[in-house]
């Protein structure tokens, strides 16, 4: 690899209800939040009345973001599509997500899907020779998968192969 790194820092997902996706992510699922921020005037703010950002800590280097769509003017979403050197504030948010699969150790695969039965998530596990995966919906439509296969492992061998 050209650049060492150490996996995913953080990824983020839009959310309709913040309510709804941290009652989810939160409560049902259990991830910890660890971080909640406002936005006022087009920029993120500490202290808000309304909670517009979540961050949960999903484990490793990672957390999960929770965001409601943000509304950019027109002069800024001008701005966004030009160069990002050229910008004038952050413009972060862009983009579709297809899914977010996170890493679950195979000796926790068992303890994940009885927390996702108790909570009544509907799931489709898929199971092949030496892989295990369940994918499910969040409360945002988002696709959710976890995944046994430690990606560390796996395409450290890979790479060393090429």
């Amino acid at each position: 690899m050209k650049i060492k790194t150490e996996g995913i820092s953080e990824v983020v997902l839009e959310v309709e209800s913040m309510e709804r996706a941290v009652q989810f992510w939160s409560n049902q699922l259990g991830f910890p939040i660890v971080e909640q921020w406002g936005y006022d005037n087009g920029q993120f703010a500490e202290e808000s009345n309304e909670v517009w950002a979540t961050w949960l800590y999903v484990g490793g280097p990672t957390r999960l973001g929770l965001w409601l769509p943000r509304m950019f003017s027109k002069a800024d979403q001008k701005m966004k599509q030009r160069s990002v050197s050229s910008w004038q504030n952050l413009y972060d948010e862009g983009g579709v997500h297809v899914h977010l699969a996170l890493h679950v150790q195979k000796q926790h695969f068992e303890g994940a899907l009885t927390v996702l039965k108790q909570e009544r998530i509907e799931m489709k596990v898929m199971k092949e020779a030496n892989e295990t995966r369940v994918y499910f919906k969040d409360t945002e439509s988002n696709i959710i998968e976890f995944y046994i296969k430690s990606m560390a492992k796996d395409y450290a061998k890979k790479v060393a192969e090429n």
